[in-house]
């Protein structure tokens, strides 16, 4: 007798479903599913299109918060001390030099390569 009263089954002579059928119905549905999406998007209507901003349209009003012919743009242009600009320059770069290094260094330390 069977233990527990539990009964084992054959299952070479179960009915054997059709996976080939399966994979074509979940294709199909996929499909279907894409093609209603694409559809449902509505296009652009052509009647009143969207206004979209034109630089030739505000030229005028853009001109008129220009400053005068001749005005100097002094950007990035003397006067600038050169000891004040080397120095902030230097400092720049020594800070990122410092803060890399010691970065590395605690690494270094905390991971047991430097004792």
């Amino acid at each position: 007798p069977p233990l527990n009263n539990t009964t084992f089954c054959d299952c070479d002579n179960q009915p054997t479903t059709n996976n080939n059928n399966n994979t074509t119905t979940m294709i199909a549905s996929t499909a279907l599913r894409n093609a209603a999406r694409v559809g449902s998007k509505r296009s652009m209507s052509t009647a009143a299109a969207p206004k979209q901003h034109k630089a030739k349209d505000m030229w005028a009003t853009l001109e008129k918060t220009r400053p005068p012919p001749g005005h100097p743009h002094t950007v990035f242009e003397p006067p600038y001390s050169t000891p004040v600009v080397a120095g902030m320059v230097i400092g720049v770069i020594t800070t990122g030099y410092g803060m890399m290094y010691f970065g590395m260094r605690h690494q270094q330390y905390k991971q047991g390569y430097w004792k």
